[in-house]
């Protein structure tokens, strides 16, 4: 029995439904609801599931399958024969709370205009589920259960069962409250990640740019120092290089004027020195060797200074990354004892963990013990109480299987006489039919053969043209590929053609001369060609006569000799080259004819005979061949040569030539010297060209006239085609009705001998079911008083359990509890070693990487001392060559006193002249000197200048040592630098900006940790509190379940067990457990549709009492019911109706009459109505 005050509190009740356009219901339609109970009643068809839907569409349902629609527009009425299709679908829910209406609505336009409505407002769907929260109302599995959803609820995940008990617990505002939280703590997590790896990075770059800023610090201190230093320096050398130029310019003026004075002395005697110059030649080539032995000591010298520099230079490196090392080996050192610390403040908690784990572990096996030994006790008891109760529920269910048996006796008796009147009309009909169908396959099959035949004379015609049209395509495929072939022949020889003019034009293979002349030949008028240009001669003459031009085949022919002094004079100016002329009015063309030679073997012709010229070029020709002859071999020209004493020129047919004087040349080039190859490669390739158009159009003509067979032939395979398209379809329309007759025919005959079977069957039925009905009145007779004398028995034992079970329970929640604190222990203790592994783990790793760094260390300081070595080694090779460099300056020395001695012994007669030109020789060697030292002055004063900007007047004059010391501390400044390696001077700015920033991200990152562990804290604060309110709903939901299930089988038992071993219960997953009177635990999977029924409102009712939803509706949820369970829904239904609103959709009489109000819903020309329903009428029906 439900306690009253269990429903206390609840005002919320729904007193109407409108609908309009919405589904079968075109018309506006409103249903009111009792307070109670609300029965909806009609046919199977008529629209009543369509009310289910409009509910949930309200509360915003999307699944398209729980609205048994294909697509949303599936909402709005369609329309029907005597209505038009609407242009909405809308529904709308009136509730009234505590005397206050409030209406719920949703339209859906044909537009796709989607509005929900709030007392009349449009508002967002969140803001009505928001409105409705926690009340239990909406789309929910226990709210609104449809059709076959019983079912759903038993059969739930266990995942879907703890989301109903969430929804009747209240959870979702803990959820919704949590999840906000969690976004808010990933997006700070994110951010602090963020702000974390900025702190990383802003750290590694502060820890380079340190070293670079201190770096660039004493870069800048050892620069303001150098500066002033080299100031001092550079002015003192200044002044004193500068006195220095200022004397040997005076030294140079008095030795020039001391050998101009001995030159005069020495005019006379300028013919004598001429004739001896060639013996100091010798002399002089012995100096010059010396010059570039010293060259070659210099490009050493430079070379190995190179050297020294990119050894300094890696050194420095070297050194940089040394005190990175150094500085990186600090803090790992530090952080290896931070970690040791709290490495030892972990294994202190760890103790404490495990004191406390093992503490409750123990407590937990003690209730364990205690609970062990209370089931056992409890364990007869229940044994013997399940005995009988399931001694009862085997008769009753005896007794009402057979109570059952015996209506469906009378129902199958009725039914089978019925039936086997219809069957004895159906046989009859049948047969008749079948004798019809037989005569009409005959008259079919013989037009099916006469199609056959045609379609087999069009198709062998379509494989004949289809066959002939692969052989012209092949055809017109080949034929395309000869003419692409001879197009692309014939732009060959275009190009080919195009670049043999050009080089002709352009006199490419000419000489430079040639090409310049011609490029101005607007300059020249008399210019006529080159030879190898006018010169026209048979193919088979031509190497015979380009052997006989040879180089004059580039000789330039004009009309006169002022066009030819032009030329020369033309190319002379531009430094353009040499060339060959040949002006007509100047040249001799004529020659001599040799006797008796034309008559020889062999003799082929005077080349000048062999060759064409423009009437007014006729004197070239003896010119250029004179009376050269050609013959065919040369054996043949060997053989004139003898005979005749020829002193002309003989060229064979294959190039060879005897000169007049008997040389002999022959022989191939790889490439030809013919100079009319390229007039007759000219010639051949426009008669290639030629002939290639000509095959090129016979081709094109061929193609066209296959084109045009190709066409007729298409042309001819469509007409085919469309006869055989049309011969096919009729065939196989007639194919298809033949076949439907056959399987018409086939049909029949199958059906007439299953109707024979059928009729044979009921009659046999029908005596076995009349001897049945007299024997079950007999056995339930006996079966109902046995029933009552158990049911005695049954109660005491009953009494008993409950006081057990009570214990039972309180011992249950002690060791839920306890096993909840012994995992969370469990678990802390984990992660404690976890981390205590990690831990150690992380020391082990920076003691690898420290060792790794002091071998690093070791490395660098080897590595350094080699470079330090390779520069030493260096210095000392450049001293070295230094030394070699003042050996070879005194060899030169030594060789220009060798050159004035043998100047004095060649000049002994002449000793004057000697003296006066050692003298000279004196005064110019002390002149070079003289200059060699004005040069090193002036370059270093250059130099000088470089390194010393300011006024010598304010540099304070040193003395030597002074000077020295000063250069001395250059050096060390420089030196210092040098060792500070590449510095960057932004990086001092650059570092106090990144510690700026550093200090800000910093305090950044603490405001994100502070916000971090509150959004934390709030998160376990609202675990708590939801797993406190589900577990307390979890155990009154299980004991109501318990209890309802009691009720509806008789004494069986049933729970909500918790089958996950999530660590909360918020995240663990319910099933249901059913156990029957005297029976084990069973599965649901193998219960009838009636009983998963009864679980299923059994877990409904029980979430009732806990968080009753306004209102419920329930669709044919009692259709698996027989009459005796119907009766106890019926009064489940009332007994609650007292403290919520039922909406029923039912066919069941017994559930009829618990309703208070009924409507009916009938359906008209495919529109549904409600119908007003007495319902005294109908439960006489």
């Amino acid at each position: 029995m439900i306690k009253s005050n269990v429903w206390e509190g609840i005002g919320l009740r729904l007193k109407k439904l409108y609908l309009k356009g919405f589904k079968s219901f075109g018309r506006p339609s409103l249903i009111g609801f009792s307070d109670r109970v609300t029965a909806i009643v009609g046919p199977n068809g008529s629209g009543k599931s369509n009310i289910i839907d409009a509910i949930k569409w309200v509360f915003g349902e999307q699944s398209k399958k729980e609205l048994r629609a294909s697509e949303k527009f599936d909402m709005i009425f369609a329309g029907s024969e005597n209505l038009p299709p609407a242009g909405s679908a809308y529904v709308e829910l009136v509730f009234e709370e505590n005397g206050e209406e409030i209406t719920v609505a949703r339209e859906l336009k044909r537009t796709g205009e989607n509005t929900y409505y709030l007392n009349g407002s449009s508002v967002r769907l969140k803001d009505i589920r928001d409105r409705f929260a926690g009340t239990g109302l909406g789309v929910d599995f226990y709210s609104i259960v449809g059709q076959g959803q019983i079912d759903r609820i038993v059969n739930a995940s266990p995942e879907e069962l703890r989301l109903l008990l969430e929804e009747a617990a209240g959870v979702s505002i803990y959820r919704e409250k949590k999840k906000e939280t969690e976004l808010n703590l990933e997006r700070t997590k994110a951010n602090l990640d963020r702000v974390k790896d900025v702190l990383f990075e802003r750290e590694r770059q502060m820890k380079s740019l340190y070293l670079k800023a201190k770096r660039a610090e004493r870069f800048k201190e050892y620069t303001a120092q150098l500066e002033e230093l080299q100031k001092i320096y550079y002015g003192n050398v200044f002044k004193r290089e500068r006195k220095k130029l200022e004397f040997y310019q005076e030294e140079e003026k008095k030795t020039n004027e001391k050998i101009k004075n001995i030159q005069k002395e020495l005019v006379e005697l300028e013919t004598k020195w001429s004739t001896l110059r060639s013996e100091f030649g010798e002399m002089d080539q012995e100096i010059e060797r010396y010059t570039k032995l010293l060259e070659d000591y210099k490009k050493r010298q430079n070379d190995l200074v190179e050297m020294k520099g990119f050894y300094s230079s890696k050194l420095a490196d070297s050194e940089n990354r040394y005190v990175e090392l150094s500085t990186r080996l600090d803090e790992l050192e530090k952080r290896r004892e931070e970690y040791k610390k709290r490495l030892e403040e972990m294994e202190y908690i760890f103790k404490g963990v495990m004191g406390d784990y093992e503490r409750k572990a123990k407590e937990l096996e003690e209730f364990e013990k205690e609970k062990e030994n209370l089931l056992s006790r409890f364990s007869e008891k229940e044994k013997e109480f399940l005995r009988v109760r399931d001694e009862i529920s085997k008769l009753e269910k005896q007794i009402l299987k057979l109570e059952n048996e015996l209506l469906r006796i009378g129902e199958t008796l009725e039914d089978l006489e019925k039936r086997r009147k219809i069957t004895e009309n159906q046989i009859l009909t049948r047969r008749r039919e079948l004798e019809d169908k037989k005569s009409e396959f005959k008259e079919i099959s013989k037009r099916v053969e006469e199609l056959d035949e045609e379609e087999r004379k069009l198709t062998e015609e379509l494989n004949a043209v289809r066959e002939r049209l692969e052989e012209i395509e092949g055809e017109i495929r080949r034929v395309n590929l000869e003419i692409d072939a001879k197009e692309k022949r014939l732009r060959e020889i275009q190009f080919e053609k195009e670049m043999i003019e050009r080089d002709m034009r352009e006199y490419r293979g000419f000489s430079k001369a040639v090409k310049v002349v011609f490029e101005e030949k607007e300059r020249f008028p008399g210019l006529v060609d080159v030879v190898s240009n006018l010169i026209e001669v048979d193919e088979k003459y031509s190497l015979a006569v380009s052997v006989l031009l040879g180089g004059t085949a580039q000789n330039i022919v004009v009309r006169n000799v002022d066009t030819a002094k032009a030329i020369v004079e033309f190319l002379k100016q531009n430094e353009a080259g040499r060339v060959t002329i040949l002006p007509l009015d100047l040249i001799d063309g004529s020659f001599n004819r040799i006797s008796g030679l034309e008559n020889e073997r062999g003799f082929v012709g005077y080349a000048v005979d062999l060759v064409k010229l423009p009437s007014e070029l006729e004197v070239l020709g003896g010119f250029l061949f004179g009376n050269s002859v050609v013959v065919e071999t040369l054996d043949d020209a060997i053989r004139m040569k003898k005979k005749y004493r020829l002193n002309t020129r003989i060229a064979t047919l294959d190039g060879e030539l005897i000169s007049g004087r008997g040389a002999i040349t022959g022989g191939r080039e790889e490439r030809s010297s013919n100079v009319f190859e390229r007039r007759i490669k000219l010639k051949h390739l426009e008669q290639e060209m030629e002939e290639t158009e000509k095959q090129i159009e016979e081709k094109r003509d061929e193609l066209a006239s296959l084109k045009t067979e190709q066409e007729n032939l298409k042309n001819q395979e469509k007409l085919v085609q469309r006869e055989l398209f049309e011969l096919s379809r009729k065939s196989s329309s007639t194919k298809t009705v033949l076949s439907e007759i056959l399987r018409s025919i086939n049909q029949l005959q199958e059906e007439v001998e299953n109707l024979e079977k059928l009729l044979v069957e009921y009659r046999a039925k029908e005596e076995g079911l009349n001897a049945r009905r007299e024997k079950i009145f007999e056995e339930i007779d006996e079966l109902k008083q046995n029933r009552e004398n158990l049911q005695k028995s049954l109660t005491e034992y009953s009494e008993e359990l409950e006081k057990e079970k009570k214990i039972l329970d309180e011992l249950n929640e002690k060791i839920f509890t306890l096993r909840a604190e012994v995992g969370n222990l469990l678990e802390t203790k984990d992660r404690y070693e976890k981390e205590m592994r990690d831990t150690g783990k992380m020391i082990e790793r920076i003691a690898r990487e420290t060792e790794d760094i002091k071998l690093q260390m070791t490395s660098l300081e080897e590595e350094m001392e080699n470079y330090r070595k390779f520069i030493r080694e260096h210095e000392r090779e450049i001293e070295h060559l230094k030394k070699e460099m003042d050996s070879v300056f005194e060899a030169m020395k030594l060789h220009r006193s060798g050159k004035e001695e043998k100047m004095r012994e060649l000049q002994e007669v002449e000793n004057r002249m000697n003296e006066l030109k050692e003298e000279k020789e004196r005064l110019r060697n002390h002149l070079h000197q003289i200059d060699l030292a004005l040069q090193e002055t002036r370059l270093k004063i250059a130099n000088l200048l470089e390194e010393f900007s300011g006024n010598e007047e304010d540099v304070e004059e040193l003395g030597e040592e002074q000077l020295e010391e000063v250069y001395r501390q250059i050096k060390d400044l420089e030196n210092k630098i040098k060792y500070l390696g590449p510095v960057d001077l932004t990086a001092i700015d650059e570092y106090e900006k990144l510690r700026e920033e550093y200090e800000e991200i910093l305090k950044q990152k603490e405001d994100l940790e502070e916000a971090k562990r509150k959004l934390e804290e709030i998160i376990e604060k609202t675990d708590r509190e939801a797993e406190s309110l589900l577990f307390d709903v979890y155990q009154k939901v299980n004991e109501s379940f318990n209890r309802f299930i009691s009720l509806l089988f008789f004494g069986g038992e049933g729970r909500l067990n918790i089958v996950s071993e999530a660590k909360s219960i918020l995240d663990a997953g319910f099933e249901i457990s059913i156990r029957k009177p005297g029976r084990r635990d069973q599965k649901l999977s193998l219960l009838s549709g009636g009983e998963k029924a009864l679980v299923g409102l059994a877990l409904l009712f029980a979430l009732m009492e806990i968080k009753p939803s306004p209102f419920y509706v329930l669709d044919e949820v009692d259709s698996p019911l027989d009459d005796y369970n119907a009766e106890r829904f019926k009064r489940l239904l009332k007994e609650n109706s007292k403290h919520t609103q039922f909406i029923v959709i039912t066919h069941n009489k017994i559930v009829m009459e618990a309703a208070d109000l009924l409507h009916g819903v009938t359906m008209v020309n495919g529109v549904s109505a409600i119908v007003p329903v007495e319902v005294e009428k109908i439960l006489e029906v």
